[in-house]
């Protein structure tokens, strides 16, 4: 049997791991990236810098030379700030989309969706041009 949503499970001496909700880049600019989510903290997902997880800083992004930076179609379609998650908690995970360039959320476009069944299934969250992340339980250790 599997463990529970935000279970302890067992690890190394000394350290605990948790499973958490997480966002996990799959396709774009955003993929290879992780960023677990935080109780009660509203987290942005943008271009721009003062994101919190922002496609800036990204790794592919990075890579990039500036002057495919300034050409960069499928960056210039995610906003500054296109969408924020905030957990509640494991059962109330609050997606909320900022951007004129919409959001879908498993398939459906939205402005505002709240999931609550994230211990049981991963969503699919695509934005901009070429940006999919999964929102998934993930384990962590030490958070």
């Amino acid at each position: 049997m599997g463990a529970s949503a935000g279970a302890l499970l067992p690890a190394a001496k000394g350290t605990q791991m948790q499973r958490i909700p997480t966002l996990v880049g799959v396709s774009g600019h955003f993929e290879g990236e992780v960023y677990p989510l935080e109780y009660g903290k509203t987290l942005c997902v943008g271009r721009s810098r003062s994101a919190d997880f922002s496609l800036r800083r990204t790794s592919k992004y990075r890579a990039m030379d500036e002057n495919t930076r300034e050409t960069d179609a499928s960056a210039k379609t995610v906003s500054g700030k296109h969408f924020e998650i905030t957990m509640y908690n494991v059962g109330s995970i609050e997606i909320k989309n900022l951007s004129p360039n919409g959001l879908h959320v498993d398939g459906k476009l939205t402005n505002l969706v709240v999931i609550d069944d994230i211990a049981k299934r991963t969503h699919e969250i695509r934005f901009g041009a070429d940006e999919i992340l999964r929102l998934e339980m993930r384990v962590h250790e030490d958070l």
